[in-house]
């Protein structure tokens, strides 16, 4: 059973009353879908999580359940809420207070409805939650999925609120329905009868008139009452046009039909939403920094001030749930939204904003804004900064006072930009993985990259930022920035943050001290690479491509991690990849994308692993199946199989050398027969850095190194020195003299004379001997035997090959070879 139980939310402005909440799990009533319930406790439940964990009552084993199969979670115990005191009385001298309570009714997608009242509620990404009140003023917790919520109203209607406060008449709501429904039906044919259409010209017109007619509220419809003229109405439709998005608040008030300050206070009392007038607001700069300024033109909002952890932000829209949304996954901050009129809130942002010089000049506001998108701001400090400077900033910033784990606001924050900033040069730089080592005391946090296979410095950053900078990355690739000692996978989509297009597979790695250390491996969108471009020798070309011509077998890619496996896979599915072939891969991660395959991302948390995802595979009529990788038995078993039934099934194993692949899945308990049978050929592969093409010198060897390069190249082998070196001589010598190259230095290459890896590659091809001796479980010296006699080249062979053709040194060769 897990430890700990996830915090249920509470809604805005009001806590539990402390010592209430468990800290493990809670006794609960799942509803399910199908119609059945089940008591038990609830073990884990995240907000973030599509998956709760329950332990039915009478049972000792925990299960995890979806929520798409999930009506509704009831918790047994009730819980006392108190409101909280925002201040904003002191703050505003104008201020309506909300209720308590408000109405609700929702309608489950089985039609089923639920009706009531709350104590406030809380619209989360993945589902609603609600707070029943019961006696003595408790409350009960419910939460509904997404998936299970047909659609739901929290507090009145604006017609029964307008009705009840007397702002408007029952007759005049009920005209102004009749009238939004005629509207809503008017028929293309009424139109033309009415406006008497003739030609072609007409019809166009009227079409697209009929094409662009709005869809209109019930505040659009009070509108249309006879308290208005019908020049006002076509004013207002002609608005609604340019606009749709304007408020209904804001309609009602600009046409005249009632007052704000009765609205607004309406508003407050039915929804449970503060109204707030700014005029004379005493706001917090601190927290109007937390918020750039074309995000709070887009939304029409403004930060007030700071409430415990959470923010209180002003909107003229408060019920527009997806700016909620959107400004609490930007700040990573709880929002406390309140509401303000129109008028108060671009006054405020023109004002505040221009104190702050985010303004970038006075625009007015309704004038086309083409900053972009939100982290216009930012995307442009962090490209137009070094990442020295911002380095130095935050030296400058440290107060010695560590920084906790709470998530950093996007905002103007050098730490933010920072870490967008080394995202964007590891990028552009090619590098491969971001390595950030933190370590105790007032020692500074490393950040290292991993470029062409070896790690470089690059920046350090002060010790009291350690662990805001742990948590930034948290925040960004949706971790748990609360969880320190266990490790965890996430992937950072970077295209929420910057102006790249990139992912990153993000490791977090618990260290001594509670410390943390995170590795990000970077998944820039890779396109395939030429199967020609790959580097292979001309026969290992021509072989792999026999291979792959083959209607069925198994083709193996083996290395360490970071050999290219991946990339050499892809490339050999581009070769075959044909509108007549339906390809199939399994993968974790996908990092490389391409037309025409049918691509699934493995999730071993779901169960959905590499052999379920072949077994499901089977059936959906596949010709070529490739898997990520052959890392258990029920893995390899179940692809040799799938080979040996028409397919062509291609993989990788982390393996030495192509011999080593053979013994290990015999190892694993492979049939020999199957698998001799179904196995076409193994690749094994690495990476070696290349010579910079610009600034590569040639020069001439003495003997004894090239003496010394054969006898590397014959090592192991029965080949003859003699016409081995007759064959050197023939193809790479000119008139006797060989040439090789050595490495020099340029700003190319950063100075360091090797400028991007190529391939090392070792094919095996199965004949009748070597299956043979697959059959018999011949030990590795007799496989790599029969190898050699059937023209294998080792990966050193391949290798010095490469340095004999200019492409290298031996010293990269020595490096990753034996």
């Amino acid at each position: 059973m897990l430890e700990t139980f996830s915090e249920w939310p509470a809604p805005p402005y009001f806590n539990f009353a402390p010592g209430t909440i468990k800290t493990g799990p809670e006794s609960c009533i799942v509803y399910f879908r199908n119609g059945n319930k089940a008591l038990g406790d609830l073990v884990r439940f995240s907000p973030g999580e599509s998956s709760i964990v329950f332990l039915p009552s009478r049972n000792e084993v925990n299960e995890t359940i979806n929520l798409d199969k999930i009506k509704s979670i009831r918790l047994v115990q009730p819980l006392t809420m108190l409101r909280q005191e925002t201040s904003l009385e002191q703050r505003a001298e104008e201020v309506f207070a909300p209720s308590e309570r408000q109405t609700f009714s929702l309608e489950f997608t089985d039609k089923e409805t639920i009706s009531g009242e709350t104590v406030g509620h809380t619209d989360s990404a993945n589902g609603l939650y609600l707070y029943l009140p019961k006696d003595n003023d408790k409350v009960v917790r419910c939460f509904i999925p997404k998936q299970s919520i047909g659609n739901f109203q929290i507090g009145m209607k604006l017609g029964e609120m307008l009705i009840e406060e007397k702002l408007a008449s029952k007759e005049d709501v009920d005209a102004a329905v009749t009238r939004q429904r005629s509207l809503r039906l008017q028929r293309l044919g009424d139109y033309l009868s009415e406006h008497q259409i003739v030609t072609r010209e007409e019809l166009d017109q009227a079409i697209r008139h009929q094409e662009t007619r709005p869809i209109l509220k019930l505040g659009e419809a009070l509108q249309q009452l006879e308290l208005i003229t019908q020049e006002q109405l076509d004013a207002a439709l002609k608005k609604q046009k340019e606009n749709r998005n304007i408020p209904l608040g804001q309609i009602l008030i600009e046409m005249g039909i009632v007052d704000e300050r009765a609205v607004k206070g309406a508003l407050a009392k039915k929804l449970g939403i503060p109204y707030v007038g700014l005029s004379k607001f005493n706001f917090d700069h601190n927290a109007i920094r937390l918020v750039n300024h074309s995000l709070a033109r887009k939304h029409g909002l403004i930060p007030l001030c700071m409430h415990e952890n959470s923010l209180v932000v002003a909107f003229e829209d408060p019920l527009n749930l997806a700016a909620v949304e959107e400004l609490r996954f930007l700040i990573q901050m709880k929002i406390l939204p309140v509401m303000a009129s129109h008028d108060d809130v671009r006054t405020a942002i023109t004002k505040h904003y221009a104190t702050h010089g985010d303004n970038k000049g006075h625009v007015e506001f309704g004038v086309d804004d083409r900053i972009g998108d939100d982290y216009a701001y930012h995307q442009s400090a962090a490209s137009e900064m070094k990442i020295d400077d911002l380095a130095s900033k935050l030296f400058v910033e440290d107060s010695g006072i560590e920084l906790t784990m709470e998530p950093i606001a996007e905002s103007d924050n050098t730490l933010v930009q920072l870490v967008n900033k080394m995202i964007l040069d590891a990028f552009s730089d090619g590098v491969s993985d971001i390595h950030i080592e933190t370590y105790p005391g007032r020692s500074n946090t490393r950040v290292r990259f991993r470029k062409d296979g070896t790690l470089i410095d690059y920046l350090e950053i002060p010790p009291n930022f350690r662990n805001a900078v742990i948590s930034r990355i948290k925040v960004m690739s949706q971790l748990d920035i609360s969880e320190r000692r266990k490790p965890q996978d996430g992937k950072l989509d970077f295209r929420h943050f910057g102006p790249a297009k990139v992912e990153l597979r993000v490791a977090t790695i618990p260290t001594t001290n509670n410390l943390e250390d995170i590795v990000m491996r970077v998944l820039a969108s890779a396109k395939p690479v030429a199967f020609d471009k790959l580097g292979l020798s001309p026969e290992n070309l021509a072989a792999l491509k026999s291979m792959l011509a083959r209607p069925y077998g198994l083709i193996l890619v083996c290395g360490p991690t970071g050999s290219g496996k991946t990339t050499t896979l892809h490339s050999m599915l581009g070769y075959i990849n044909t509108p007549g072939r339906k390809i199939w891969t399994a993968e974790d991660p996908v990092e490389i994308t391409q037309a025409g395959l049918r691509q699934v991302q493995i999730n071993s948390k779901i169960g959905w692993t590499f052999a379920s995802a072949i077994r499901s595979f089977l059936r959906a009529d596949p010709d070529v199946i490739m898997v990520g990788e052959m890392r258990d038995q029920e893995t390899a078993k179940t692809g040799i199989e799938a080979s040996l039934t028409g397919h062509l099934v291609l993989s990788t194993l982390h393996t030495n050398t192509a011999p080593e692949s053979v013994i290990r899945l015999l190892d694993l308990g492979m049939d020999p027969f199957n698998f001799a049978d179904a196995l076409l050929g193994v690749l094994a592969q690495r990476l070696a850095k290349a010579l910079c093409p610009k600034c590569k010198q040639a020069y001439t060897p003495e003997a004894a190194e090239i003496d010394g390069l054969l006898a590397e190249f014959l090592e192991g082998t029965s080949l003859d020195p003699v016409t081995t070196m007759e064959q050197w001589r023939n193809a790479y010598a000119n008139k006797g003299k060989f040439t090789l190259y050595q490495a020099a230095g340029c700003d190319h290459c950063n100075r360091t004379g090797y400028r991007g890896r190529l391939g090392l590659h070792e094919l095996m091809s199965v004949t009748q001997p070597l299956k043979r001796l697959i059959q018999t479980r011949a030990p590795l010296n007799e496989l790599l035997s029969a190898a050699f006699d059937n023209g294998m080249r080792t990966l050193k062979q391949d290798g010095i090959t490469k340095i004999l053709q200019g492409h290298t040194d031996i010293s990269q060769i020595r490096s990753v070879c034996m």
